[in-house]
């Protein structure tokens, strides 16, 4: 049986940042939540939707991490790309080039529908809600990180002409009755007013609880420096939890992402916010120090890069907490 089923489209993205460029790097948010949970011991499974110039042995990556790629399907059309430029504060231009189908229940394979937990990842509005509700039915957690149903690029067909058009925010007025089948949702501070309508953190994860999860995780992108920190909103409570910082920074993209996942996985195992949060915020340091999908963490590195945040930060408040998980292993 699969630990995890990851819901998303793949992607190409050419990436810009002040220390590099790259073209149709392999991305999308379900390439890295695969290989993170994959890298934490998790048997994955992917279903996704790629279009005809997608290069297959792009998927070695995954395979070649165990995880089951029997639920990628190459169809007609464009793969989802991006381009995405980021600036020296790690702020995010994106521009669509190309956007793929959507992914229908009856593109699951049927063993996906045994696995314990599923996190839906879309990127660009291709998980409508039918899919949603089927993959939702039985499972004993549901993660979703909503960022692709909060992105428009205006009006037009989503075949996109070779410059590409601007991804903007919006608005999503059907979030109830997608919510109502998440157990743990994954923002971030920049996407929060968008999905709540107010810029009151507090305010806007209450409101977002009262559709559903039991869980608001929502990250704060810090910088380079500091990395991801984060607070999570749980049993009417909120926890602020503090960024671990990555040893280098590479490449942003894919972190946040990351950090959803392992948090995700984590709160499975120990039931905890707070810790949680901060393995995720250590799960998420170890992808910046790579371009793309291709830094991960396994379980002990991340445990290991806690101890070191521990041993560096013996007043905050967390290290009581970090303290007994990492007694418990």
């Amino acid at each position: 049986m699969f630990d995890l089923i990851v819901v998303g489209n793949l992607a190409y993205d050419d990436i810009i940042t002040p220390f590099d460029r790259r073209k149709g790097v392999f991305g999308g948010s379900v390439a890295y939540a695969a290989l993170c949970a994959a890298r934490l011991g998790q048997k994955v499974g992917v279903v996704s939707k790629v279009g005809q110039d997608y290069d297959m042995s792009d998927l070695a990556p995954l395979s070649q991490a165990g995880v089951d790629v029997a639920g990628v399907k190459q169809v007609d059309g464009a793969t989802t790309r991006f381009e995405c430029i980021y600036d020296e504060q790690e702020n995010r231009q994106q521009r669509l080039l190309g956007a793929c189908a959507p992914i229908l229940p009856e593109d699951i394979p049927d063993p996906y529908f045994q696995a314990k937990k599923v996190a839906l990842l879309p990127i660009f509005d291709e998980l409508p809600h039918q899919t949603v509700a089927r993959l939702a039915a039985g499972k004993s957690l549901v993660c979703m990180d909503p960022q692709g149903y909060l992105r428009s690029v205006g009006r037009g067909k989503r075949a996109c002409p070779e410059r590409g058009r601007r991804v903007v925010q919006k608005a999503w007025d059907a979030k109830e009755r997608f919510l109502e089948k998440v157990d743990v949702l994954a923002t971030s501070v920049p996407e929060l007013e968008a999905l709540a309508g107010t810029n009151d953190p507090g305010k806007a994860v209450r409101l977002l609880a009262g559709y559903g999860p039991q869980i608001v995780l929502v990250t704060r992108e810090g910088g380079a420096r500091t990395g991801f920190s984060s607070f999570v909103y749980c049993g009417g409570r909120l926890h602020k939890v503090p960024a671990i910082s990555p040893r280098a920074f590479v490449d942003p993209g894919g972190a946040g992402d990351s950090s959803a996942t392992a948090f995700f996985i984590e709160y499975e195992r120990t039931g905890d916010p707070s810790w949680s949060a901060l393995f995720a915020s250590a799960a998420a340091s170890f992808v910046m120090e790579g371009f793309g999908a291709s830094n991960f963490g396994t379980r002990d590195q991340v445990m290991g890069r806690i101890g070191d945040f521990v041993a560096a930060h013996p007043g905050q408040p967390i290290v009581q907490v970090a303290e007994k998980w990492l007694a418990a292993g």
